[in-house]
C-alpha cells in the first residue's frame, strides 16, 4: 500500500500525519518547533527526522522512497526557503514525491477541505490567504511581528503593554490592563515591564492577549479600542484578498488560530461583518487540522 505523510512545521510545534492514499489516518506524531528561521537548520532537520521516525513504527516495511510527502512551513512561499528545506529533505531521504508549501496553504486546505477558499489566521501571528477557482493565490499580512501581523495575538498584547506604559506616564487614560497584566506577570510596578518585555519571547508576549480581551469584556475603554483595531485590520485584509480573487461561486472563509477560535468578542464581530459585506461567502470553523490539509494536497496529486 502507498502512504502519504503530511507535515505541519511551525515555530511552536511540528505535527505529522501518516495516511493511506485514500486519506485514512494511520498514525499521528508531534515534535518540537521546525521553523528554521526560529530554531536553525540543524534543529529543523532533527525534528523532521524525529517525526518520520515516530510515524515509521506504525507501518511494516516502512520505506521513504515509496511515500508521498507534503510539508507546510512558515515562509515556504519563498523560493530561497524552499531551497533550504529541500536540502534538508535530501539529507534525510525525502527526495521523491514531495511538495513544499507554506503553512497558510495547508491550513486553508485542511480548514475548508478543498483548495478554493480563504483562510483568516489570527494566532501568535496573522495572515489572510486565499485561492480562487482558477488557482489564483492572494495573501495579505503575514509580514511577521516586526513589520506587521496586525490583528494577531502578539499585536493585541503589545498594544496592551503600550497602553500600560502610556497610562503610567499620564499620556493615556488609566486602564484595567495595568492591574491585570502586572498581576499575571507578578510585577509590582509598570516600569518592571521594560526588563520583562526584553527578556520575553514573542509567544510569551502574545499569551497576554487574553487579558486584553478580559479587560475589554469589563468595558475597559483602551482594551476595547485595541480589539476594535484588531477587527479593523483583519477585516481590511479579508476584503483586500476577496476583492482580488473575484470568486464566481460560493466560497468558504475559514477562521483559524488561537485568537479567532477562542475569542468570540473578536471572532463574532468579524463574522458578522463578513456575512454583511463579503457577498457569496460562508464563515466556517476548520474541518481538519493543517497537517491533514497537507495530506489532502498530496491526495490531489496522486
Amino acid at each position: 500500500m502507498d502512504y502519504i505523510i503530511g507535515i505541519d512545521g511551525g515555530g511552536t510545534k511540528t505535527v505529522g500525519i501518516l495516511a493511506t492514499e485514500t486519506g485514512e489516518i494511520v498514525a499521528k506524531a508531534q515534535a518540537g518547533p521546525s521553523n528554521y528561521h526560529v530554531v536553525g537548520i540543524e534543529q529543523t532537520q532533527a525534528v523532521l527526522t524525529e517525526i518520520i521516525s515516530k510515524l515509521s513504527t506504525k507501518v511494516d516495511n516502512f520505506q521513504l522512497e515509496s511515500l508521498s510527502f507534503r510539508i507546510g512551513m512558515a515562509g515556504l512561499g519563498r523560493e530561497e526557503d524552499k531551497k533550504v528545506i529541500g536540502q534538508i529533505c535530501d539529507e534525510i531521504g525525502i527526495n521523491k514525491e514531495r511538495i513544499l508549501t507554506h503553512d497558510a496553504h495547508i491550513a486553508l486546505v485542511g480548514g475548508t477541505g478543498k483548495q478554493a477558499g480563504v483562510i483568516v489566521i489570527s494566532g501568535t501571528g496573522s495572515i489572510v490567504y486565499g485561492i480562487n477557482e482558477s488557482g489564483k493565490e492572494v495573501r495579505a499580512g503575514g509580514w511577521g511581528y516586526l513589520l506587521g501581523d496586525e490583528g494577531s495575538g502578539y499585536d493585541i498584547a503589545l498594544k496592551g503593554l503600550q497602553a500600560i506604559a502610556r497610562a503610567s506616564d499620564k499620556r493615556g487614560k488609566p486602564t484595567l490592563l495595568t492591574d491585570l497584566i502586572l498581576k499575571k506577570l507578578e510585577l509590582n510596578a509598570p516600569n518592571k515591564l521594560i526588563r520583562w518585555t526584553h527578556d520575553a519571547s514573542r509567544d510569551e508576549i502574545a499569551q497576554l492577549a487574553g487579558l486584553v480581551f478580559e479587560a475589554a469584556e469589563m468595558n475597559d475603554e483602551k482594551a476595547g479600542q485595541i480589539i476594535d483595531n484588531a477587527f479593523t485590520e483583519l477585516a481590511c485584509a479579508v476584503e483586500t484578498v476577496t476583492v482580488q480573487l473575484e470568486f464566481t461561486q460560493q466560497f468558504d472563509i475559514v477562521f483559524s488560530g488561537g485568537i479567532l477560535l477562542n475569542q468570540p468578542l473578536l471572532a463574532d464581530k468579524l463574522q458578522r461583518w463578513i456575512e454583511k459585506i463579503i457577498i457569496g461567502s460562508t464563515v466556517i470553523r476548520p474541518k481538519h487540522e493543517p497537517a491533514y490539509g497537507a495530506v489532502l494536497l498530496a491526495m490531489e496529486e496522486i
